[in-house]
C-alpha cells in the first residue's frame, strides 16, 4: 500500500499491546506496491525480530478473510516452555483487503481468548480508520498535483502558467501568497506571485523574496520555516527577514529542469500554520513536474537572439567545463578537419558531359529531284573520297536528252535551210531555237553526271542510311548523308553557367568516353561559344576542345564526360564554393 506512515502503524501496534496483558509480541502485515505481496509495517517489541508463528497467523487471516485464534497443543519453541496463543485480525478498508496483524500472548482460557480477540477487533477498526484518513489525504495531495499540472499546461505563455500555478496552490494549500522565480543569469527574476497583477520590484518585500529564492537554489535544498528537528540547519537569512516581514511560515522549494535549478517557489503562511512534511513532499513533486514545463514555455518564448545566445552558451559550457569527453573530442576532431581543408589546396576540376565531333563534317544532298536508285553505303561506314555513296535513276534524264538531242538536230537542219534560202528572219529564229535545245541538252548531261552522289573526303559516314529506301522520291538539298574525317576530332562539353566563369581557353583537361572509360584522353580548351543551351531544368555553354592524340577506337558521336583543370584551389572551397555561391546570389536577390 502507498503512502503509510510507518511511524503512526508502530505507535498504534505499542497501544493495542499494552492494553492486553501478556503479550509477548506482535506484529502487522501490509500491502505492497506489488500485487499480493505483503510486507512488515510494524513489530512489537520494537526492533526486535518477530517468530515465524505470527507472520503464519497473520498470512493465514488474509488468506481466509477472516480472525483466528490459534492455541498449539504443545509449548511454543519461540517463548521458552510456556504456552502460549496467537491471534491474527484481518484489516479491511472500504471492503478492500489491506493487509493483517497478528498477536502472540500467554496461554488463557477460551473466555479469556474472546475477550482479548474482541480489543483487536477494536483495535482493528482504528487501524482502518487511520488508514482510511491517511488514504483520503494521500489522494487528496494526488488532486492538488494534478489541478496545479492541468493549470501550467492550460495556458499558451509561461507568464500565465506560472499565475495560474501560484494561485491554485495558494488556494489548495491555504498560503497567503505563492511566488515563482525563474533564473537569469546569476540573477533570479519573479515570474508569477498569487492574487497579484502587478510586481513591483523595487518593494522590500520583493527583494527579500528574492532573497530567499537565491537562498534555497544557492543552496539547492528546500528551506522551511520553523525548521523542523529532523532536518539539517540550512543558511535561513533571507528567509527570516522573509519570516519577520509575513507571517513568520515560509517554505521555498528549488525548480529543476534536466538535473538544473532553473528557479524557485515560495510560498508564505500565517503564523501557526507550519508546513508539515506531507505539504512539503507535495510542493517538491509539484516543483518537479511543474518546474520543467514552465521553463520550457519559458525558454520557447525567448527572442531569437536570446535562444541562439543560450545554445552557444550550453556548447561553451560543454566545450570549456567539466565531463562531456566525447562531446569534446568531436569538436577537436571537427577543429582539425578544418584546419587541414582550410590549408590544403587540391585540383579544381569541372565536370561536363562531352560530346566527340569531327573538325570538318561534310553534309550531302540531292542534287535535283528524284528518285533513289541505289544505295551501298549507310552510317558506320567508312568510305574513300570520291567513293559511291548512293546513285539517283537517270532513266527519265536520258529520255529527256534524246529528246533535246532530236530538237537541236531539227532546229540545226532549219538553220541550214534558211541559210540557203539567205531569209534573215527565220535565221534568226532558229539560232535562238538551237541555243535553247543545246542548253536544255546541257542542263540533261550536267544532271546525268550527278546522278553518283559520292564522298567529299575520306572518313566515316556518320549518319545517313538509304539502302532500305530504294526507289524513295528526293528533293533537292535535302540531307542524305554526314560524313567526318577519321583523324581530326573536336570535343564539345556543355559546362554549367555556374562553372563557366572558371573555363578560358588554353585549359587542359582529359576525356573518358562512355565506350571505353578505363582510358582518358587529354584534350586543350579552345574556344566558349557564346550561345547558352536549356537542357533538363539547368543552362548550359558550349565549349570547344581539341584532343592531343588520336586513336583509332574514336569515332564521332561518341559521348563521355570531360574534366576541365581549373587550377588549384583549397579543399573547403572545392567542397562548398556551389553552396556560397547559391546563398550570395539569395541573399542579392532578397536584400540587394
Amino acid at each position: 500500500m502507498q503512502h503509510v506512515n510507518n511511524d503512526m502503524v508502530q505507535a498504534w501496534l505499542e497501544l493495542q499491546c499494552s492494553m492486553v496483558t501478556g503479550v509477548t509480541g506482535a506484529l502487522v502485515l501490509l500491502a505492497t506496491t506489488e500485487p499480493d505481496e505483503y510486507g512488515q509495517m510494524a513489530c512489537w517489541p520494537a526492533d526486535s525480530t518477530s517468530p515465524p508463528t505470527l507472520s503464519l497467523a497473520a498470512q493465514r487471516a488474509i488468506r481466509e478473510h477472516r480472525s483466528i485464534v490459534d492455541s498449539p497443543p504443545a509449548p511454543s519453541p519461540d517463548f521458552g516452555h510456556a504456552p502460549s496463543n496467537v491471534i491474527a485480525c484481518p484489516v479491511f478498508v472500504d471492503g478492500q483487503l489491506l493487509g493483517a496483524f497478528s498477536v502472540q500472548m500467554t496461554g488463557r482460557a477460551n473466555p479469556q481468548q474472546r475477550a482479548a480477540l474482541q480489543v483487536f477487533s477494536w483495535g482493528s477498526a482504528w487501524l482502518e480508520i487511520l488508514l482510511r484518513s491517511q488514504a483520503a489525504a494521500a489522494e487528496g495531495r494526488l488532486q492538488v498535483l494534478v489541478e496545479v499540472i492541468a493549470q501550467a499546461v492550460n495556458h499558451k505563455t509561461s507568464r500565465e502558467s506560472a499565475t495560474a500555478v501560484a494561485n491554485a496552490l495558494a488556494s489548495h494549500l491555504g498560503c497567503a501568497r505563492v511566488t515563482i522565480g525563474f533564473t537569469r543569469g546569476q540573477d533570479i527574476e519573479i515570474a508569477a506571485m498569487s492574487n497579484t497583477a502587478r510586481i513591483e520590484e523595487k518593494n522590500n518585500l520583493v527583494r527579500t523574496i528574492l532573497q530567499a529564492m537565491h537562498e534555497s537554489v544557492d543552496q539547492d535544498i528546500s528551506i522551511m520555516l520553523p525548521i523542523m528537528p529532523e532536518h539539517k540547519t540550512p543558511v535561513t537569512d533571507a528567509h527570516d527577514r522573509l519570516a519577520d516581514l509575513g507571517g513568520g511560515v515560509v517554505c521555498t522549494v528549488p525548480l529543476t529542469h534536466h538535473d538544473q535549478c532553473v528557479g524557485a517557489l515560495t510560498l508564505e503562511r500565517a503564523a501557526g500554520r507550519d508546513f508539515d512534511m506531507e505539504t512539503l513532499e507535495l510542493c517538491e513533486s509539484v516543483a518537479s513536474i511543474v518546474g520543467p514545463v514552465l521553463d520550457s514555455k519559458r525558454q520557447e518564448q525567448r527572442p531569437l537572439l536570446a535562444k541562439l545566445g543560450s545554445t552557444l552558451q550550453g556548447y561553451s559550457t560543454s566545450l570549456f567545463g567539466p565531463g562531456h569527453l566525447v562531446f569534446k573530442i568531436g569538436m577537436a576532431v571537427s577543429v582539425a578537419v578544418l584546419l587541414f581543408l582550410s590549408l590544403v589546396q587540391g585540383d579544381y576540376r569541372i565536370d561536363a558531359k562531352s560530346r566527340l565531333e569531327g573538325t570538318t563534317q561534310r553534309v550531302v544532298v540531292a542534287p535535283y529531284d528524284g528518285f533513289l536508285a541505289e544505295a551501298p553505303v549507310r552510317a558506320g561506314d567508312i568510305v574513300e573520297e570520291g567513293q559511291l555513296l548512293c546513285r539517283l535513276d537517270d532513266r527519265d534524264l536520258k529520255l529527256e536528252r534524246a529528246k533535246w538531242s532530236g530538237e537541236r538536230a531539227q532546229h540545226l537542219k532549219a538553220q541550214r535551210e534558211a541559210l540557203g534560202n539567205h531569209e534573215r528572219t527565220e535565221i534568226s529564229l532558229t539560232k535562238s531555237r538551237l541555243e535553247q535545245a543545246e542548253a536544255e541538252l546541257a542542263l540533261v548531261e550536267e544532271k546525268l553526271a550527278r546522278t553518283r552522289v559520292t564522298a567529299p573526303l575520306s572518313g566515316i559516314v556518320v549518319s545517313g542510311d538509304l539502302s532500305q529506301s530504294l526507289g524513295m522520291p528526293l528533293e533537292r538539298g535535302e540531307a542524305l548523308f554526314e560524313v567526318a574525317p577519321l583523324d581530326s576530332y573536336r570535343i564539345m562539353l556543355e559546362v554549367d553557367e555556374r562553372e563557366i566563369g572558371h573555363v578560358a581557353p588554353g585549359q587542359q583537361g582529359r576525356l573518358a568516353l562512355s565506350g571505353s572509360p578505363h582510358e582518358t584522353h587529354p584534350f586543350t580548351v579552345e574556344r566558349i561559344l557564346p550561345v547558352s543551351t536549356a537542357a533538363d531544368g539547368k543552362n548550359f555553354f558550349q565549349v570547344e576542345a581539341s584532343l592531343k592524340e588520336d586513336s583509332e577506337a574514336l569515332r564521332p558521336g561518341m559521348l563521355g564526360v570531360g574534366k576541365i583543370d581549373a587550377g588549384e584551389h583549397r579543399l573547403i572551397w572545392l567542397w562548398t564554393h556551389k553552396l556560397t555561391d547559391w546563398l550570395r546570389l539569395s541573399l542579392w536577390s532578397w536584400w540587394g
